[in-house]
């Protein structure tokens, strides 16, 4: 797709793109481009380690912060390649793993007043702008002001048009819980209802939120996803093994280990100790101690964090992989909007999904529509789903066959990647 002239985007992120970057889904989307006509301002500490852009700005989150108490310094440069992680990004990794664990909004509302106070509006980013020439401003949607504040600032400096990405539910207050979450929600919303409205053509990353966005702000927004090649693949069934493995990858955020915690309960209660059933997990960082007894107990065990070639490897050996959001309060509506990379993966090795959630999040919606996964949506359901492919080994290669379909029928990257090609060059103003 590369020998046409494709416009020349500056994205403008939050994360570095890094071979071994836990979220690569931006990068992993712009594949497809040529990287002399592709740029990215990120927030990061991290240096970049990726071929699929050809220039790399960093604003770095640490020296806005000096930025506010050493008021004559800017901050931001021009960065290349590198493969070492700096002590510096470790020391940062450490602090958001933290936060996120925590997930005080009183600290997000502090994080915004730092990059407000801070010099980030530097010589050297409006340089770097107007030296790289962009046709179109990619500006993922995002639930933080400083991120739309940046953006914003870049579309005026170029006065280029904007696409919007939005892949996650940033408008709505279901997921607010507490005075701070609220006020931080209040002031976000006009952020993001200005990108809405103001930009060329705006993407969504699966069909519920399409449907939403499109309702709230009079869009026509068009699905963009992670695209995969199935050029020369078809689906293999496998056998399905004994003991039946249930496998776990991603992290255990936002209730999402609670649930992975009563799965291993309900999988130790129906195989008590006969060793037909197992249940493993992978995630960078343990849960808290109340849930890791539970998910280390019997036949389940966590099992920590491993490379992304292992997470391939530990997937394609499974015989049910686990999609997990949490299945009560306020935390279920978090993710609510989201499709996360990991279910792509899933459904393209041919593995029946056992999909855990409440009802109204996307990824359910999508299974459903789809017919692709084993649904639970209450702990009296997961106890059933388990049951059921315990006891009927046909419905793990039934359903690991329609998880593939399912993926070649909506994530081929042969059509994500002239959709994408496709919108962008209209929000330029280009035809074809």
């Amino acid at each position: 797709m590369m020998e046409e002239r494709l416009p020349k985007v500056l994205v403008v992120g939050i994360g570095a793109w890094r071979a071994d970057a836990a979220n690569h889904t931006l990068e992993q989307i712009f594949s497809c481009w040529d990287p002399a006509r592709l740029a990215l301002v990120y927030t990061r500490a991290d240096s970049p380690d990726s071929q699929v852009a050809s220039r790399y700005f960093q604003i770095s989150e640490s020296e806005v912060i000096k930025s506010v108490f050493r008021f004559w310094r800017s901050v931001g440069e021009e960065v290349r390649n590198n493969p070492a992680v700096s002590p510096q990004s470790q020391s940062e990794h450490r602090r958001y793993a933290r936060a996120h664990k925590r997930h005080s909004y009183f600290l997000t509302i502090c994080r915004e007043l730092v990059w407000w106070l801070g010099h980030w509006k530097s010589r050297a980013l409006a340089q770097f702008v107007r030296d790289f020439a962009p046709d179109v401003i990619f500006c993922p949607v995002y639930p933080t002001l400083y991120m739309s504040w940046i953006q914003r600032h870049i579309i005026k400096l170029t006065g280029k048009p904007s696409v919007c990405f939005m892949a996650d539910d940033n408008y709505s207050y279901l997921a607010c819980n507490g005075l701070w979450a609220y006020l931080h929600r209040f002031f976000l919303r006009p952020q993001v209802r200005y990108h809405a409205l103001h930009c060329q053509e705006m993407f969504v990353i699966v069909e519920k939120e399409k449907e939403e966005t499109d309702a709230i702000f009079g869009t026509d927004s068009v699905i963009l996803t992670k695209g995969l090649d199935f050029s020369g693949t078809s689906y293999r069934p496998g056998p399905v093994g004994k003991p039946l493995k249930f496998v776990y990858t991603g992290n255990l955020l936002i209730g999402r280990a609670a649930t992975l915690a009563l799965l291993a309960d309900v999988i130790n209660q129906y195989d008590a100790g006969k060793g037909d059933l197992s249940l493993d997990v992978y995630a960078p960082d343990p849960p808290d101690a109340r849930y890791l007894e539970r998910i280390n107990r019997g036949c389940c065990r966590f099992r920590g964090n491993v490379s992304r070639e292992t997470v391939h490897q530990v997937q394609q050996e499974a015989d049910v992989v686990v999609f997990a959001e949490s299945l009560n309060g306020r935390e279920s509506h978090i993710a609510r909007l989201s499709f996360s990379t990991k279910i792509t993966d899933y459904l393209y090795k041919g593995k029946c999904v056992l999909a855990i959630a409440k009802e109204d999040v996307a990824p359910i919606d999508y299974f459903r529509r789809n017919d692709a996964a084993i649904i639970a949506s209450s702990a009296e359901s997961l106890r059933e789903a388990v049951r059921q492919l315990s006891e009927n080994p046909g419905l793990v290669a039934e359903y690991g066959r329609k998880a593939y379909e399912c993926a070649k029928r909506n994530h081929d990257k042969m059509e994500i990647d002239r959709r994408l090609i496709a919108t962008i060059k209209k929000a330029a103003g280009e035809n074809g």
